[in-house]
């Protein structure tokens, strides 16, 4: 399987308004996409302009397709009304040779990996309901120990992260070439990963992937070793936490 995740701005005054054009509009028009088997929004815990559009696909050549098609731009242009202006201007002329200033407008930031590792993706859509959560590590990792962090996280860590009350799946994506890997966790609410991370037990998991991440994270553990008993977040690894906004797969769409 291969998922897919698409971050955009929105104003957060029109916030509601996407989230309905989301459910009734880009939602449907994604699930007809051949290849296309799930589908959810989810709104970040931090920011009230931040969302992403969260796909699964059966392959990723059906995920290029989709996007390559220009059905992806489509979809993207009609998402304009509702997106945050960039920060970024351009100038230019108008027919009348008078100089204007326009707002630089921002193609949203896909990120694209097939699932490597962790729970059966069959299983997603049961998994991801309406308000539940769901929590995205982002890691540089090792390119030459992908496969061993994929070994790892699979049989020893997902157990772990499963064993945790309230936690309902657990998947590692990435891609050896990109030294890059998403844990994504889903939850039956904040609280229960809140929890997670409080007991100390995301600490310990991540001290033990820590050998397969980027040579830079793991200089700034050895800086300072008694953050290996916390938890230790840098520009090398993050986490985000998001709210599941709307979400069907193909079948539940048939059914509706």
């Amino acid at each position: 399987m291969f998922m897919r995740f698409v971050q955009l701005g929105i104003k957060p005054e029109a916030a509601e308004a996407f989230e309905r054009f989301y459910e009734n509009r880009v939602g449907p028009a994604l699930l007809s996409e051949s290849g296309c088997v799930f589908a959810s929004l989810i709104k970040s815990m931090e920011s009230d302009s931040e969302f992403i559009s969260f796909t699964l696909w059966a392959s990723p050549e059906d995920a290029m397709e989709y996007e390559n098609s220009g059905r992806y731009a489509s979809l993207v242009s009609e998402n304009q009304p509702f997106q945050e202006e960039s920060a970024e201007w351009k100038i230019q002329l108008t027919p009348d040779n008078t100089l204007e200033y326009l707002p630089v407008q921002e193609e949203p930031e896909v990120k694209a990996m097939p699932v490597v590792a962790g729970s059966s993706e069959s299983d997603m859509p049961d998994k991801i309901q309406d308000h539940t959560y769901v929590r995205i590590l982002n890691a540089k990792v090792n390119p030459d120990q992908f496969e061993e962090l994929s070994r790892l996280y699979n049989d020893e860590l997902v157990p772990e992260i499963l064993s945790v009350p309230g936690c309902r799946a657990a998947y590692l994506i990435g891609m050896k070439e990109r030294s890059e890997g998403l844990s994504v966790t889903i939850w039956d609410s904040q609280e229960a990963a809140k929890e997670y991370e409080n007991t100390g037990k995301f600490a310990e998991l991540l001290s033990r992937a820590a050998p397969y991440l980027s040579a830079m994270y793991q200089w700034k553990m050895t800086l300072d070793p008694s953050k290996r008993k916390h938890t230790h977040l840098s520009d090398d690894v993050s986490v985000k936490g998001y709210e599941v906004v709307t979400g069907k797969s193909v079948g539940q769409t048939r059914a509706d």
